[in-house]
């Protein structure tokens, strides 16, 4: 008999001879009366007998509950029951001798039936309370590890309480050992130590098998084998926290990661602002802008003047609803400057530089210029091949950017898709532009290349016109296609480098 038999076997031993005491000492109570009889106390043998039968129940019987529920809250139900049995032979020497009752085994087998009965529902509630404190232990220890994926920086920080608190999910936490190895690190509860007496579970986080968890006892436990179901929940547990906490580290690298990079792309965004700037430049207006514009100006300065003179002439006499009138004008020639300025700065467009360029990688360029909206989802399908043309890669590449930041304007406010394409066939370079926005209607697809058409509450319709005179510069040439409501495709086609 190995080490953990025997000291099972002493802890039951200590058990029966404590019944055995009890049971020997409620005999004697139970006997008394007998014992006094021979001892020659005839008056505390009457005494006693009465007790014998009280309204007809044996109230010296009734000390035989004590080890029948003890034995029922310790061992169990059977051993309950023959704990009830014990007591009726001990019972019926006296039925026999004593009781003047006709049926003399009646009263000791009925008492037996109602101690034997007590004894189960004794037995009974002990084990709902066992389950019910083994429950309770079990969802604490959910929560504690829920609370430590909270409260640790580190996976390794984690493991390191988890194999601490797993053992209080037992009822014996003393004799529970937990071990659990994660790639290639093993981390142990306090005094580990193995034993026979284990179950082992896979650690699973997305469908890979990154380690083992084991839980021991120290004893021949055979509550350990039921606790497989929460072994599994516990690891089930475990493994989500762990990839909880790999998420959040990956997290925290990409954020020190994304911070340099927004110190780097600051200064990439300050020259792509400046690029669609230029970008929305007017070309198809020309010296019909320019000089309306130096026309308008003229009066707009008069006006501004005017206004400046009535402001101060008001103010002394303090009329402030006039005054607000004249700050209301002041700002309209502000806003009508400012347009004047603008159409004067889109008068020209330089002419093309062309060189040798991969048309693939100037839509990488341009989508990199793009902040994409949470709610547009971009979609690519780039030609696996170079697709070289000579063109003019800047002016291309505001023309993109153009079309791509239309697209995404059209889909604000609802969920959308943005389809990028890119192929070659013949002699011609094409770049597809799809989206999933509102679309345009078919009386307004004729005019969106003019200049100065637009249909958006702010702009002045500059911007596709001067993507359709860039492309054409360069030899190319501009297609659109559109369903109200379901979205709109635009096709720039430029031609492919001459082969020498």
């Amino acid at each position: 008999m190995n080490t953990k038999n025997v000291k099972k076997q002493l802890r039951i031993n200590k058990h029966l001879r404590f019944i055995i005491a009890v049971t020997i000492l409620c005999s004697i109570v139970y006997y008394l009366p007998v014992i006094s009889g021979l001892a020659g106390w005839t008056s505390l043998k009457d005494s006693l007998n009465t007790f014998h039968n009280i309204y007809g129940i044996d109230l010296l019987g009734l000390v035989f509950f004590a080890p029948v529920v003890y034995t029922a809250y310790i061992l169990g139900v059977i051993p309950a029951i023959m704990a009830s049995l014990v007591s009726m032979l001990i019972l019926l020497p006296n039925a026999i001798i004593m009781d003047t009752y006709p049926n003399v085994l009646f009263k000791p087998t009925a008492f037996v039936i109602i101690l034997g009965a007590v004894g189960a529902v004794i037995a009974m509630l002990q084990k709902n309370e066992h389950q019910l404190r083994q429950r309770m232990r079990e969802m604490k220890c959910l929560y504690d590890i829920g609370k430590a994926t909270e409260e640790s920086p580190s996976v390794e920080d984690f493991l390191t309480r988890v194999v601490a608190l797993v053992p209080q999910s037992m009822l014996s936490t003393e004799e529970t050992m937990v071990r659990i190895t994660f790639r290639d690190q093993v981390f142990k509860s306090p005094n580990f130590q193995k034993s026979l007496s284990k179950i082992t579970e896979n650690l699973v986080i997305s469908g890979e098998t990154v380690g083992v968890v084991e839980i021991y006892s120290t004893r021949d436990n055979p509550f350990l084998k039921k606790r497989t179901h929460l072994a599994k929940t516990l690891v089930e547990r475990i493994g989500g926290a762990i990839h909880q906490l790999e998420l959040e580290q990956s997290l925290r690298v990409y954020y020190e990661q994304l911070e340099t990079e927004v110190e780097n792309r600051t200064k990439d965004l300050e020259q792509v602002q400046e690029k669609l700037i230029r970008s929305e430049r007017l070309a198809a207006v020309g010296e019909l802008a320019s000089g309306v514009g130096h026309e308008l100006r003229n009066p707009l300065n008069v006006i501004r003047n005017c206004a400046y003179l009535l402001n101060m002439s008001l103010a002394a006499k303090g009329d402030e609803e006039a005054v607000n009138t004249l700050k209301v004008l002041d700002k309209q020639i502000d806003i009508a400057n400012k347009i004047v300025t603008d159409l004067l700065d889109f008068t020209r467009i330089r002419p093309p530089t062309q060189v040798r360029v991969d048309v693939n990688a100037l839509v990488r360029e341009s989508l990199s210029w793009v902040t994409m909206p949470e709610n547009v989802t971009l979609k690519t399908n780039l030609n696996g091949h170079v697709i070289p043309v000579r063109t003019d890669a800047e002016q291309i590449s505001r023309v993109f950017t153009n079309i791509i930041s239309n697209a995404i304007q059209a889909m604000t406010g609802k969920d959308g898709e943005l389809g990028v394409e890119t192929g070659s066939q013949e002699e011609v370079a094409w770049v597809r532009f799809s989206d999933t926005g509102c679309g345009i209607p078919a009386e307004n697809l004729e005019k969106i290349f003019e200049p100065l058409f637009t249909t958006k509450p702010k702009g002045i319709g500059l911007g596709l016109a001067i993507s359709k005179r860039l492309i054409e510069q360069n030899g190319g040439k501009i297609e659109v296609i559109s369903q109200l409501g379901k979205g709109a495709t635009f096709t720039v086609k430029l031609p492919l480098e001459k082969r020498r």
